[in-house]
């Protein structure tokens, strides 16, 4: 129950993005928050920071120069959405399932890393009572969507 309150997901992403510009400029990689709502879930800021990071700096690492990086918060029903789609390479769907486990690299990535990114996403999403979505960007490269209860329906443990 500790380190848990309202958090304001666009206002995490726009952060997030901010510090990730220089990054985004060295590989000249169009990054920007799409349609910015007034999503918040309930949670813990750090852990949010951590799973933000993560998808934010995957999508950058992945996607190759001159490519588009589009983060959006949305909701829908009962959920926010968090979504991070690229113009990369993305995931064959043969592979989604395994990406979440630690030290999965994949096939042909060519990228440095250790394989923990998704698996500590993973981890994270669940901690929120969340759920982690793989699919097909509109860019032809990979979007993560993670799907968060709205504050009114999160059953603290």
């Amino acid at each position: 129950r500790t380190g848990l309150q309202k958090v304001h997901l666009s206002h995490s992403a726009s952060t997030l993005i901010a510090e990730h510009v220089p990054l985004a400029l060295k590989k000249h990689i169009d990054i920007s928050l799409d349609e910015p709502c007034q999503g918040s879930v309930y949670g813990n800021i750090d852990a949010l920071t951590v799973l933000l990071n993560n998808l934010v700096d995957n999508a950058i690492n992945y996607t190759p120069e001159n490519g588009t990086v589009v983060v959006g918060v949305t909701t829908l029903g009962d959920h926010v959405i968090l979504s991070v789609s690229d113009s990369g390479p993305g995931i064959p769907a043969s592979e989604r399932d395994k990406v979440f486990e630690r030290f999965y690299r994949g096939r042909d990535v060519t990228q440095p890393g250790s394989g923990l990114g998704l698996s500590i996403a993973h981890r994270i999403t669940e901690l929120h009572q969340a759920r982690i979505v793989l699919s097909d960007s509109p860019m032809n490269g990979l979007k993560v969507d993670v799907i968060f209860p709205t504050p009114s329906t999160f059953h603290p443990p």
